[in-house]
C-alpha cells in the first residue's frame, strides 16, 4: 500500500474508535445501573478499552471498509493526477506515459487555468489529523513521562524501612516517605509499596488495613493492568470515552480491592477502614494529582459511594449466563462499530469529455479476448481512483482466492517475470504491439518464450509483491502503452461488484 493511503485509514480508524467506544460507554452505562455490583469487576472495563484498541487497529488494515454499511463519503485529491498510473499495484518498472485520447477524463491533470491555487480543505484533513495525531501521541507520551518523574522525586525523598510483621513479601521493597501523600503500589518489574509517615498516626487495625488493601493491588496484579489501560489511553488519546473507561477500571480496582480485604471482616473493622480512608483523603487533597500507576485517592466515583458499599457484608455478585451474555454484547457492540464506521474514499473531480474523447475505441472495433479467469469478478476499473491508487488503478482488478488458475486471454507468446512492486508476473504479446499482463500472482506455470494458446493456464491468483490480498490485476498494453482492458474484454459491467461500478460513475459519468 503506498504511504498517501495511509493518512485516510487512520482518520477512518479513529472515527470508527468513537463509534465503538459511544456503543460501548452507552451499554456499560445501562448494565451498571441494572446491576451495580458491576462496578466492581475490572474485566468489563478493561475489555471495552482492548475492544477499542482492536476497532482501531483493524480499522487501519486495508479494505476494512468494504464491512461498513455507511454510504461512503468521497473526499477530493489534493492535487492533479499524472497520466502516469503511480501506484504500489500498478507501479511498472517501464511505465510510459498514457496518450491525451486513451488517459480517463477523471485522470488526466486539469488546465492550469482551471487549476486551483490551493488543494481543497477536505483534501488536506487526512493529512492533517495524521500531524495532530502525531502531536497529540507526543503530547499524551510527555505527560506520562512527567508524572513518573514527579514520581521518581518523590521516591528520592523516600527511606527504606522494614516490613510490618506479617507482610514479608518477596522482591517488595518498603519506604516511607514525610509527605502527605496516600499508601501507594509502585512498579512493574521492581515492587516498592510507598507509605506517608503520617500513617504511623493511625491505630494498627487501620495501617493494617491500609496496607493489606496495597498488597491486595499487588496480587491482583493492578500495577500491570493499570499501564495497559494508560498505554491504550495514549494511543486513543483522542477519545475521551477510553478515558473514561480508564478511570472505572482505576475505580472497579479500588472497589474489588475493599471487597477483598473485608471480606468476613465484622461491622466494627469495616468501620475503621472507612474512618482511615476519610483521614487518608484529608491529607491527600494537600498535594496534587500523581500519576494512575499509584493506586491512591479518588477515580471518578465519590467516596460516599464507595463507604456505602463497605456496609455490604455480602456484594451482589452476576450469574455466568449474565457474564456470557455481557461479553458477546461488548463483542457485538464492537463488530456494530466495524460495520458503522465511515468508509472514507479519495475522488477526484470529473471532466467533460469532448465527443471523440473516450478513453479506449469501443469493443465493437477490435475482436474480444476471452476473459482471464473462469469466474470474473471486476472489484476496480482502469483509472479509477482509491485510497490505494492515487494515480488511478492501470489495469482491473479481479477478485478470486489464491490458487485459482488463470487463462491466457489471446494466442501469443509468454515470458515471466517477479520483482517487488508487482510480484510474480506473466506478459503476453499476441502480436501488432498487443500484449496481456498477468500481476500478482501466486504461481507461474510457463516458461520464457512458450507459445500459448488462448485459454491455456499461465499461472494462478496470488499476492505477490504490492498486493493488500489475492487478486489478480490484468492489464493491457498497445505499442508501449496502457490502455483500458474494456477494449478487449466483454461483458465486464454485468461482472461488476456494485462498489466498482458506483466508483466509475462517480469518477467517469459513465
Amino acid at each position: 500500500m503506498p504511504l498517501v493511503a495511509y493518512p485516510l485509514l487512520l482518520l477512518q480508524a479513529s472515527l470508527a474508535s468513537v463509534v465503538a467506544g459511544l456503543l460501548l460507554c452507552a451499554m456499560l452505562w445501562l448494565a451498571v445501573r441494572r446491576w451495580p455490583a458491576l462496578a466492581a469487576r475490572r474485566s468489563p472495563w478493561l475489555a471495552a478499552q482492548l475492544l477499542l484498541a482492536g476497532v482501531f487497529v483493524l480499522s487501519l488494515l486495508p479494505h476494512s471498509q468494504v464491512v461498513s454499511v455507511v454510504p461512503e463519503m468521497r473526499l477530493p485529491v489534493a492535487v492533479s493526477l499524472p497520466e502516469q498510473a503511480m501506484t504500489a499495484d500498478t507501479l511498472l518498472p517501464a511505465a510510459r506515459p498514457l496518450p491525451a485520447s486513451a488517459a480517463p477524463a477523471a485522470a488526466r491533470p486539469l488546465p492550469a487555468s482551471a487549476a486551483p491555487d490551493w488543494p481543497p480543505l477536505l483534501a488536506l484533513l487526512p493529512w492533517l489529523w495524521l500531524a495532530t495525531y502525531t502531536a497529540g501521541m507526543a503530547l499524551a507520551a510527555w505527560r506520562q513521562w512527567r508524572g513518573h518523574a514527579r514520581l521518581a522525586q518523590l521516591l528520592s525523598l523516600a527511606r527504606a524501612i522494614d516490613a510490618p510483621s506479617g507482610h514479608q513479601q518477596p522482591r517488595l521493597k518498603w519506604l516511607e516517605v514525610d509527605a502527605p501523600v496516600s499508601p501507594m503500589l509502585l512498579g512493574l518489574w521492581r515492587r516498592r509499596l510507598l507509605l506517608p509517615a503520617h500513617l504511623a498516626q493511625f491505630s494498627p487495625q487501620q495501617q493494617q488495613l491500609m496496607i493489606e488493601h496495597e498488597l491486595t493491588h499487588a496480587r491482583r496484579h493492578d500495577p500491570l493492568l493499570q499501564a495497559l489501560s494508560l498505554a491504550l489511553q495514549a494511543l486513543l488519546w483522542f477519545n475521551p470515552l477510553l478515558h473514561w473507561l480508564g478511570q472505572r477500571l482505576a475505580w472497579a480496582q479500588e472497589l474489588g480491592c475493599d471487597a477483598q480485604v473485608l471480606a468476613g471482616r465484622p461491622q466494627s473493622e469495616r468501620k475503621q477502614y472507612a474512618a482511615a480512608l476519610v483521614a487518608q483523603l484529608r491529607q491527600q487533597r494537600q498535594q496534587q494529582r500523581l500519576p494512575a500507576l499509584a493506586f491512591a485517592g479518588q477515580r471518578c466515583s465519590s467516596m460516599a459511594d464507595r463507604l456505602l458499599r463497605m456496609r455490604e457484608t455480602q456484594p451482589a455478585r452476576m450469574s455466568w449466563p449474565m457474564r456470557l451474555l455481557g461479553v458477546l454484547a461488548m463483542a457485538a457492540a464492537a463488530a456494530a462499530s466495524l460495520a458503522l464506521q465511515p468508509a472514507l474514499a479519495w475522488s477526484v473531480p470529473v471532466q467533460p469529455q469532448p465527443p471523440g474523447s473516450q478513453a479506449t475505441a469501443p469493443a465493437s472495433a477490435l475482436p474480444a479476448w476471452r476473459n482471464p479467469l473462469e469466474q470474473m469478478r471486476v472489484t476496480g476499473f482502469f483509472g479509477v481512483v482509491r485510497p490505494t491508487n492515487l494515480g488511478g488503478l492501470s489495469g482491473l482488478d479481479l477478485a478470486a482466492k489464491r490458487g485459482t488458475p488463470v487463462h491466457a486471454t489471446a494466442d501469443g507468446i509468454a515470458t515471466a517475470s517477479e520483482d517487488a512492486r508487482l510480484g510474480k508476473t506473466v506478459r503476453v504479446d499476441h502480436g501488432g504491439g498487443w500484449q496481456s499482463w498477468y500481476v500478482h500472482l501466486d504461481r507461474v506455470d510457463i516458461s520464457d518464450g512458450e507459445a500459448v494458446a488462448s485459454g491455456q493456464v499461465i499461472g494462478t491468483v496470488g499476492d505477490t509483491g504490492f498486493a493488500t490480498g489475492p487478486h489478480l490485476h490484468f492489464q493491457v498494453w498497445h505499442n508501449g502503452r496502457l490502455q483500458d482492458p474494456q477494449s478487449r474484454l466483454a461483458g465486464l459491467d454485468a461482472n461488476a461488484s456494485a462498489r466498482a461500478l458506483r466508483m466509475r460513475r462517480e469518477q467517469f459519468g459513465r
